[in-house]
């Protein structure tokens, strides 16, 4: 993903003075949702609003889980060299999950499309699968699942699911807009497994969104086929949030009786029908579980400052696929 926005990250995150991340009150289960914070293609390095956010997981906010929803690295380019894809995943888990490791902070990701696309040719054969392969054998290493419970590695690091305590969580490929019908029975399934069953909160991620909400984001091959469907058959599981990346636009919605959390990241694209100006964010969760209550802090990466709902983001959006209304979960 080549953000809009990305540079002026940068040198908003050279010259600000730091600043101590808030910290709000925690619930039961708290969670951070960070993804789209790659590069340019075949980059090595991260922006420097990344390592802030690592610091603030690693020393301050201290969830249960970090949700990674894709574009973890910058794929998705047939011009560069093989060994650049391995080197890559090695700058993102010196980055970000060799942090997260030994503080004892579980991680869990989605692949995105240019960590490695689903995309397939005229033949059948995906047209990444260098980034595929590169991906599979970062990931399938041990250490990747530790601190998670209940893993099920059905196609890690594609499609899995695992528990974390009283969340159960469901993967999907969504590093391309098609999700058919194999794919979508396999969701099912899992949803009806007693692992989620017996779970006090069932989340899904996956990278594509399935409403388009920023502009240059908002049209087909951006979000997924068929969104309507599946967000019905997620209802019907008991579902309560899909998490997704890849818009490079955060906002926290409802879509009918489903929550929406679109991702941020570092980098953003202005969201559809609003004349705030476009933001990198990462997510704060805290959810108590008696009754469930569940609050949603957003802070810009860069100067770590929080971002109220009111000024960041309009009442409702006029999506591609849909009208999702802001979520009361997130927090002013």
């Amino acid at each position: 993903m080549l953000a809009i926005a990305v540079a002026a990250c940068i040198v908003t995150a050279a010259h600000a003075q730091p600043t101590p991340p808030i910290d709000p009150p925690r619930g039961d289960l708290r969670l951070v949702v960070f993804g789209d914070f790659n590069g340019p293609y075949g980059s090595l390095d991260y922006p420097a609003a990344v390592a802030r956010t690592v610091a603030a997981i690693v020393d301050v906010w201290r969830p249960d889980l970090v949700l990674l929803p894709g574009d973890l690295v910058a794929g998705q380019s047939r011009a560069l060299p093989d060994d650049r894809f391995p080197a890559m995943w090695a700058a993102f888990d010196l980055a970000v999950a060799a942090p997260l490791r030994e503080a004892g902070i579980a991680y869990a990701a989605a692949m995105g499309n240019h960590d490695g696309s689903k995309l397939r040719d005229a033949d059948g054969g995906y047209v990444f699968a260098r980034e595929r392969e590169a991906a599979a054998a970062y990931w399938r290493e041990s250490h990747r699942l530790a601190g998670l419970d209940g893993v099920a590695v059905d196609d890690h690091p594609f499609a899995w699911s695992f528990r974390q305590g009283p969340l159960f969580v469901a993967v999907l490929d969504a590093s391309g807009p098609v999700l058919d019908e194999v794919e979508r029975a396999w969701l099912q399934a899992t949803l009806r497994s007693p692992p989620a069953r017996s779970a006090s909160l069932r989340w899904v991620m996956g990278h594509l969104p399935l409403l388009g909400i920023a502009e240059g984001r908002a049209h087909e091959g951006e979000v997924l086929w068929r969104a309507e469907a599946l967000r019905d058959l997620l209802r019907d599981e008991g579902v309560d949030t899909y998490v997704s990346g890849h818009q490079a636009a955060f906002y926290a919605g409802r879509w009918g009786d489903l929550e929406l959390l679109f991702a941020g990241g570092v980098g953003a694209r202005p969201l559809l029908g609003s004349s705030a100006p476009p933001r990198s964010v990462v997510a704060l969760v805290d959810v108590d579980l008696a009754p469930l209550d569940v609050r949603i802090t957003a802070f810009e990466p860069a100067g770590l400052t929080r971002l109220a709902a009111d000024a960041a983001a309009p009442a409702s959006i006029e999506a591609v696929g849909g009208v999702v209304i802001r979520s009361p979960r997130w927090a002013d």
